[in-house]
């Protein structure tokens, strides 16, 4: 697809101009009152209108969506708007909505997230919390078949692998390089 559009003239190689990357206004991420963020990617006519009634935008003169003269407007428009409520007011405002809009979430946000939890989307495996294996198919689940190796663990073999010798892996153990067999 990018290459299609880059023959086309429709996509250009410098981050933050194209529609897919922050540069359109509907389809970045936004700060919100209380120093979070939400992201949004109201690409499509449908979802767009739905992000601006949303906003309480849909009745002001803005430009059209498309309309890359105008997108420095947008920009600042849904900027200032998303500033006056923090993060959780405004995933209050989208719940239920097709506007294409999500909340940042830190990683330990995301492991708590009610979606992340009702799908089992992370689990614990030795002394990580991590994504759980996917695909996930319903007559042959994935399994994490083991807690995640600690440092060094396997680095004797791994070295062995690679075509080192006994002995220089002995010079290496000798020079302070930690691993376990």
């Amino acid at each position: 697809m990018f290459s299609g559009m880059l023959a086309a003239k429709r996509w250009s190689e410098t981050r933050g101009e194209n529609v897919l990357d922050t540069g359109a206004p509907w389809y970045d991420v936004y700060k919100t009152k209380d120093g979070k963020y939400v992201a949004i990617g109201s690409i499509e006519t449908k979802f767009y209108e739905e992000l601006l009634v949303r906003l309480g935008l849909r009745d002001r003169n803005l430009p059209a969506q498309h309309d890359r003269k105008g997108w420095p407007a947008l920009r600042k428009a849904f900027s200032d708007r998303f500033l006056e409520k923090s993060r959780e007011e405004w995933c209050a405002v989208f719940d239920g909505s097709d506007a294409c809009f999500a909340p940042v979430l830190t990683f330990s946000e995301a492991r708590a997230h009610p979606h992340n939890t009702a799908r089992h989307a992370f689990v614990h495996s030795g002394k990580v919390d991590q994504p759980a294996p996917a695909p996930r198919y319903s007559r042959t689940p994935g399994a994490i078949r083991r807690a995640p190796p600690e440092r060094g663990e396997g680095g004797g073999q791994a070295l062995l692998d690679w075509g080192f010798s006994g002995a220089e892996i002995e010079k290496l153990k000798s020079s302070g390089l930690n691993f376990k067999e």
